[in-house]
């Protein structure tokens, strides 16, 4: 005989939230984006998430199936969600960051951080161009989580 089902708390809502974070997969800092997703007056949010989050929106940088794959998702979600603003998000310390460019010295990948967020918004804004996209640079201070907005120059 099976377990009986596990029954969640959080009551289902049958509306899809208007916005999306895109973020890396890294677990350290799921409850802090949601957080903030509060703070900007948001009890709900819709998740793309994986090694990378927005760099992999970035076809110039990322591997071209992980940009194509990761861009036909956010693309899917803000159509088919009716996404009206997104959260694009990278973070101090990210594995996939260090894995290909962490030779190149820790200046470079945060360069190269901030360069993805960029591109990923102006791509986003080319195909979606009433969407409202903000940046982050998510860096640990001991316990704290620091977002820090992220100019688009």
């Amino acid at each position: 005989m099976s377990a009986p089902p596990f029954i969640s708390h959080v009551p289902y809502e049958a509306h899809h939230p208007h916005v999306l974070a895109v973020y890396c997969s890294d677990g350290r800092f799921t409850d802090a984006v949601e957080d903030l997703a509060r703070h900007l007056g948001h009890d709900r949010i819709d998740t793309l998430t994986l090694p990378g989050g927005p760099g992999l929106l970035n076809r110039w940088s990322a591997d071209y199936l992980e940009s194509d794959m990761v861009t036909r998702a956010a693309h899917f979600l803000i159509r088919g969600h009716h996404i009206s603003e997104v959260l694009l998000l990278a973070h101090a310390g990210c594995g996939y960051y260090q894995a290909r460019h962490g030779s190149l010295g820790p200046d470079f990948v945060a360069e190269q951080q901030l360069t993805d967020l960029r591109t990923a918004a102006s791509e986003l804004r080319k195909a979606f161009p009433t969407i409202t996209v903000h940046l982050y640079f998510v860096r640990p201070h001991g316990t704290a989580i620091h977002f820090e907005p992220i100019p688009e120059v």
